[in-house]
């Protein structure tokens, strides 16, 4: 980021430019600046322009304008410079995922953290996507699985998730549901199936626990992300956790907890992998 200040050092003032932080995500060829400081969103097509400047590859630069909302976990944002388009084709981890920014949740940040879980599905797993989104989890998952179920509850991902299948040749290895996870499994009777659980909704995964401990065999493997503070950090989702598998008769080890991106100041996107005994 030290090249934006660069390019920015002559038209902004000293304290302005102190501002300036890793604040965009780059999406396919769309950058998006998330939150700028206050006082300086008059200058936003300014740092679009110096944000395009680094980046040649860059076709769209947009800017937030509200926050991720919504059952559909939907960001809205506004073109502010280059074509007026939102969506666009993502690489990540050699997948490719088509997807609207202004339809879909999709985080670039999280790439790492889908190959660390991608990298443990076995050959024999029937894995489960609760909150599927366009794929970035269920999509690679399907290249190593005997099969994976993905399920969102918003129409726009579903219809993206079905076109990456075929995108990236996937198609037959994954059946896709548009829907509230816990109606779905319900309708299907997918109960005591899943190799695997992954459950990529910090916000509230913690409420569908008993959906996971329904769909989840003995023996399975559960990945539950969380937003937690970093006072005590785990503490909240364990007993969350514990509480859960009490209710659901389950017993379950804790294999793994980690961070993974930072959300805000200490308020951290986190990871627990468990193991359901029972």
């Amino acid at each position: 980021m030290a090249k934006l200040k660069e390019l920015l050092k002559n038209q902004l003032s000293a304290d302005e430019v102190n501002k300036i932080k890793y604040s965009y995500d780059i999406i396919g060829d769309i950058a998006v600046i998330n939150d700028l400081p206050w006082g300086m969103k008059s200058n936003a097509k300014l740092i679009a322009e110096a944000i395009k400047n680094t980046h040649k590859r860059l076709k769209v630069i947009a800017k937030k304008v509200g926050p991720t909302s919504g059952e559909e976990r939907i960001r809205p944002v506004k073109v502010v410079l280059g074509e007026k388009r939102t969506e666009t084709i993502h690489i990540e981890n050699g997948f490719r995922f088509k997807l609207d920014i202004n339809k879909v949740y999709f985080s670039p940040r999280l790439g790492a953290e889908h190959l660390r879980v991608i990298n443990q599905i076995k050959p024999y797993e029937e894995v489960y996507d609760l909150f599927a989104g366009v794929g970035p989890f269920a999509i690679p998952a399907a290249k190593k699985a005997k099969k994976v179920i993905a399920i969102d509850i918003n129409p726009a991902a579903c219809n993206y998730l079905k076109e990456n299948a075929l995108l990236n040749k996937v198609s037959d290895k994954i059946e896709i549901y548009c829907g509230d996870c816990k109606k779905v499994i319900e309708k299907e009777k997918f109960y005591n199936c899943a190799d695997r659980v992954i459950m990529n909704l910090p916000m509230h995964a913690g409420e569908f626990l008993d959906v996971a401990f329904k769909v989840a065999k003995k023996g399975a493997i559960i990945h539950c992300y969380f937003f937690l503070h970093e006072k005590d950090i785990f503490k909240l989702a364990e007993d969350k956790l514990y509480n859960e598998a009490k209710k659901a008769g389950r017993e379950v080890k804790i294999l793994e907890e980690r961070k993974c991106g930072q959300l805000s100041p200490r308020i951290w996107r986190c990871v627990v992998d468990f193991e359901v005994l029972n």
